[in-house]
């Protein structure tokens, strides 16, 4: 066994201390924890730059589970896994590492400070540890999630550098990203079990449609309550909206429709609904 699959190395670190360490820290790489993080980004500091955030991790996010269900590369022996959240889901890449790598990486260039960079690269290692940690993922997923979240984000700064961003108004945007989403649900590896998500793919047009200004009125107290009741009915929209998506017995076309707008109303929620509701009580322009 080589180096990039051997995990043999594990049990003999294991400590139940360090095992509570990396089970929370790997907590971050799921994503009930990026939604709620970048919606309160989204409401505390800047809806412009978490709105970046956000498409960054939609895109990261949808690159790695296509390649993860078009080379199904087995997981580590089940013996070894301390995660049972992964479910049925292949291991390279490294989603955690990859989207770390985005996140996190992405957040340091755009504030463009020494103690963020170096916060940035402590939480993107400690990630993409646990997963070695909690025996979900080889040193081979994790090295090539970090060097995929690399690339996106060598992408993104070439991006920024030539202004495409600027280069297209907010319809051609759309309409670029319905084509995406159109070619990505059509070439995805689908198989038993494994299909490509229609409301994490409204999720993501739904962010784009309903990105608004938010500003607070008040002091920092204020602002930080605001935010948080705002995150509460995230949460709880989330676990609604989710549930109720379950539940919908349709098929085929009709499902999908369902699932797509669903998707699309989660979005506007945090970045519409949400807003217009807080400035038609006078507490946000």
């Amino acid at each position: 066994m080589s180096i990039w699959n051997d995990l043999s190395w594990v049990e003999s670190i294991r400590t139940p201390g360090l095992s509570i360490f990396f089970e929370n820290i790997s907590l971050a790489g799921y994503p009930t924890f990026l939604i709620l993080f970048i919606s309160f980004g989204y409401f505390y500091w800047s809806p412009s730059r978490f709105s970046r955030v956000a498409m960054m991790l939609f895109i990261s996010g949808l690159i790695n589970a296509f390649l993860k269900d078009f080379f199904q590369d087995p997981r580590p022996a089940i013996e070894l896994m301390l995660d049972p959240k992964v479910g049925t889901s292949y291991g390279w890449p490294s989603g955690h590492a990859q989207v770390a790598v985005t996140l996190w990486g992405l957040l340091a260039y755009e504030l463009k400070d020494k103690w963020i960079s170096i916060g940035a690269v402590t939480i993107i290692f400690l990630i993409a540890f646990s997963r070695m940690y909690l025996g979900v993922h080889d040193f081979g997923d994790v090295v090539s999630g970090l060097l995929i979240g690399a690339l996106i984000l060598a992408i993104w700064h070439f991006a920024v550098i030539y202004k495409i961003y600027e280069s297209l108004n907010k319809k051609s945007w759309l309409l670029l990203i319905l084509v995406f989403q159109v070619f990505f649900y059509i070439s995805y590896p689908v198989h038993e079990g494994h299909e490509a998500s229609v409301w994490f793919l409204g999720v993501m047009a739904g962010w784009f449609i309903g990105h608004s200004e938010i500003n607070f009125a008040g002091g920092i107290i204020k602002k930080i309550f605001l935010s948080l009741a705002s995150l509460v009915i995230v949460f709880f929209g989330m676990v609604f909206i989710t549930k109720f998506e379950s539940s919908i017995q349709a098929e085929g076309l009709l499902r999908m429709i369902y699932s797509y707008s669903l998707g699309i109303f989660f979005s506007v929620l945090v970045t519409w609904i949400i807003p217009r509701f807080w400035k038609s009580l006078k507490l946000a322009s």
